[in-house]
């Protein structure tokens, strides 16, 4: 898209008369290079980025005075690569290298807490501790009622609440 307006932008410029120089493309594609720099870096995720290399590789074309055609060809083409790679094989690789922390209260499902004052569901009480810290708790099944000194399995979090299960 962004490679038609440029060859768009560059033809109606032909019709009117417009000198050009040596450094007319460059600068073109210098400036889709900035404007995918300035695009990404606004953003927190890979919306822009793709642009970068494409307008890199296209702006050096254009020193060079490789014709237009072929710039917005290799620009189009080094875009959709990146696209892919960043999509693909990137994540792929970064993911399972650096697999998602657990942070927060998510951090605490699975892990096992202390019994500080006896759960029972019905009567709406029932404390836990867990990393030194006490929270209210209750069971994920009716029929579960661990006492003080017992252990339990943190399952979910609601809010301020821990739900549990008997550790076996």
């Amino acid at each position: 898209m962004l490679a038609f307006h440029f060859s768009h932008i560059a033809l109606l410029m032909a019709e009117e008369g417009f000198e050009w120089s040596a450094l007319t493309f460059p600068a073109m594609w210098f400036g889709a290079l900035i404007l995918a720099i300035v695009m990404e870096s606004a953003t927190t995720e890979l919306v822009a980025i793709w642009f970068a290399p494409g307008a890199f590789i296209a702006m050096i074309l254009a020193f060079l005075e490789v014709d237009l055609v072929v710039q917005v060809v290799t620009f189009v083409a080094v875009t959709v690569l990146c696209l892919v790679l960043t999509r693909t094989v990137f994540r792929k690789v970064f993911i399972k290298r650096n697999p998602a922390v657990k942070m927060n209260t998510s951090a605490l499902v699975g892990r096992a807490a202390l019994v500080e004052e006896d759960i029972d569901n019905y009567a709406a009480r029932g404390v836990v501790k867990i990393n030194g810290q006490l929270w209210t708790a209750r069971m994920a099944t009716e029929t579960d009622h661990p006492k003080k000194g017992d252990w339990v399995e943190i399952v979910a979090v609601e809010g301020a609440k821990l739900i549990c299960r008997s550790k076996d």
